[in-house]
């Protein structure tokens, strides 16, 4: 895990406590799109969509071994997480060599029960599909 803060996030609030799978991670020319699907499958598919993503990682949860600062904190399962004081935005800066210094940048965590997707992003996600289902 990128060490940081992570503190829950709960855009979703029906979906606190599920357990939510990753579906399929897509970066086209319909732009950037996460698709959760909780366990629960009734809820259907939910659609993360970054207006503005500047990067992501995915990778799966097996290999996210490494501790973070406020260990004690995370309790899962919870897929949502923002991570302040980020070294993945710090090192993300470092390497645009000054372009993206004067920007306000979020990383956004998703910890899923099978993939972990990191986003860097200049605005927060705009999420499509739980609401809209009958």
């Amino acid at each position: 895990m990128w060490h940081g803060t992570y503190k829950r996030w709960n855009p979703l609030p029906s979906l606190e406590g599920a357990r939510v799978y990753c579906e399929a991670v897509h970066d086209d020319w319909e732009g950037f799109r996460i698709w959760l699907r909780p366990e629960e499958r009734r809820l259907g598919i939910i659609v993360v969509r970054f207006e503005m993503h500047l990067f992501y990682a995915n990778s799966d949860e097996g290999d996210r071994l490494a501790s973070v600062a406020n260990q004690d904190e995370l309790q899962f399962p919870h897929p949502f997480w923002l991570v302040e004081d980020s070294a993945l935005v710090t090192h993300f800066k470092r390497a645009a060599a000054g372009v993206r210094d004067r920007d306000t940048l979020a990383h956004y965590a998703f910890l899923t029960c099978n993939d972990c997707i990191d986003v860097i992003a200049a605005g927060a996600p705009v999420f499509v599909g739980l609401e809209d289902q009958a």
